[in-house]
């Protein structure tokens, strides 16, 4: 299932209320970009869906709006609590997903076992000496720059 929500603004210009919003595909965000756009991101994505110009008294509005999230879909549901939704920790949930997705792989191409899902501390000390990798690698840039 996608991996979706909307994000959405209510403002009144003129006497007339405005509802931009834009239905965001998590899933392609993440495979495209890695992360899921800032707040600030955000409002230039409303404004541009949703045809309001830059330059526009409707975009200054739009800036001081409050934005709301809604129709969570997918696992993004477990992220959404009363028109709120947590990027960071959806993004956390994605890319560990995303690592313990290709240790499966790596499970059952190197280890012949194809069923990965029922050896799970096997991918818990994969999961593991894949973050001591990214942590020893950080902390060997982190003494170059000393140097």
């Amino acid at each position: 299932m996608a991996n979706k929500v909307t994000a959405s603004i209510v403002f009144d210009f003129k006497g007339e209320t405005f509802y931009p919003h834009i239905e965001l595909d998590l899933d392609n965000l993440m495979q495209r970009y890695h992360s899921l756009p800032l707040r600030s991101s955000l409002y230039e994505m409303l404004a541009t869906k949703n045809n309001i110009g830059s330059h526009s008294y409707e975009h200054e509005l739009l800036l001081g709006a409050t934005i709301q999230f809604s129709d969570a879909k997918g696992d993004a549901i477990s992220f959404f609590n009363h028109g709120e939704f947590d990027i960071a920790a959806y993004q956390q949930y994605w890319l560990q997903n995303k690592i313990r997705y290709h240790l499966k792989q790596i499970i059952q191409t190197e280890l012949d076992i194809n069923e990965a899902e029922q050896h799970p501390s096997l991918i818990d000390a994969m999961l593991a000496a894949f973050k001591f990798g990214q942590n020893y690698k950080q902390t060997l840039e982190n003494s170059k720059c000393k140097e």
